[in-house]
């Protein structure tokens, strides 16, 4: 209630009481002693004195609480003030700390104080309730827990959700097909990680059933720990060829991609594969030169470089001349390119 307006309606009420008892109920006086001393005062006064009282003690009440509440207004404006700035610092990455004086402002702003990259130093004692079940969360997935986020619903590609998941995945490898199976609810570096694991152990009709998802990385990891497999669980080259027509291959991946099965396949078998490569993409003719060079089939690389261009391929065409010339130097240098 405002002061003003509530002292000018009590001063009508007294008067109009006041009046009220002077012309309709008595004109006399009454003399009252009070330690000794005789107050003569109309009845029509003595009526009011009580409500008199009573105003003067309620105006000084909320003439108290009034002054009270605008010393905490003026308080926790200078207290937003400063979490004005403790965030202007925080933006820029210098933290700068400051005296809050509400006690609530105070559990906000401890936090912004420490910096937004520095949760983990905040002392959670002094913060509120809400913001310490944040702190909770950020240092469980820090420390490389998974956190059941769903009551905060982040969004995918929230850094902390995509650090979330790969540590679901780094505890249980075993369920990364739980993700491929519902990828496009994950973030592109949570599929990613999901299926390099999952083709580790992946059978062929598996590799088949999520080939979309296998990009050019985790091909190379599927090669990268074939050798783990037992002889019967290798996967062909009919399904590599098959995971390959889904793809857009540079010379580059190609290479690698020579390097990686030179290792796994005999030479009739990739000798047939790259040449149906070859036939199907042209940038997989480096590749194809790489295994001949690779299984001593130089003759075959060399008639294959003369039908190409003067300043084609020249890299290769240098590389076989010193081999002509009993110069062994290791094959991987056609690869320092890449």
């Amino acid at each position: 209630m405002h002061l003003k307006r509530y002292t000018f309606a009590s001063i009508i009420l007294i008067a109009a009481v006041s009046f009220y008892v002077y012309k309709m109920v008595s004109t006399g006086t009454y003399t009252l002693e009070l330690l000794g001393i005789n107050i003569s005062l109309p009845i029509a006064v003595w009526s009011v004195v009580p409500m008199t009282l009573l105003f003067l003690a309620s105006f000084i009440h909320i003439l108290y609480y009034g002054f009270k509440d605008y010393l905490r207004r003026k308080r926790v404006s200078r207290d937003i003030d400063k979490l004005a700035d403790a965030l202007f610092w925080d933006v820029l990455k210098e933290s700068k700390k400051h005296n809050y004086t509400d006690k609530e402002i105070r559990k906000i702003g401890v936090v912004l104080d420490m910096g937004c990259d520095n949760f983990l130093k905040v002392d959670k004692k002094k913060c509120h309730e809400h913001i310490r079940d944040a702190i909770d969360i950020v240092t469980a997935i820090k420390h490389g827990e998974f956190v059941d986020l769903k009551k905060i619903n982040l969004d995918k590609s929230n850094p902390l959700t995509v650090q979330n998941w790969l540590n679901f995945l780094k505890a249980e490898p075993a369920r990364a097909e739980e993700i491929l199976r519902k990828s496009e609810s994950y973030d592109q570096k949570v599929v990613n990680e999901a299926v390099k694991i999952f083709v580790e152990s992946a059978n062929e009709q598996q590799l088949e059933k999520y080939a979309h998802l296998i990009n050019n990385d985790s091909l190379i990891h599927l090669l990268d720990t074939m050798s783990k497999r037992d002889e019967k669980d290798k996967i062909s080259l009919e399904l590599i060829d098959k995971l390959l027509m889904q793809k857009s291959l540079s010379n580059c991946d190609y290479l690698l991609l020579a390097r990686k099965l030179s290792k796994l396949y005999t030479p009739h078998a990739l000798l047939s594969f790259f040449e149906k490569l070859v036939a199907r993409d042209e940038r997989a003719f480096k590749a194809y030169i790489f295994i001949l060079i690779e299984f001593e089939m130089l003759d075959r690389a060399n008639e294959l470089l003369e039908d190409t261009q003067h300043d084609e391929y020249l890299d290769f065409k240098a590389f076989l001349d010193l081999r002509k010339a009993g110069k062994h130097y290791p094959i991987n240098l056609l690869l320092q390119q890449c």
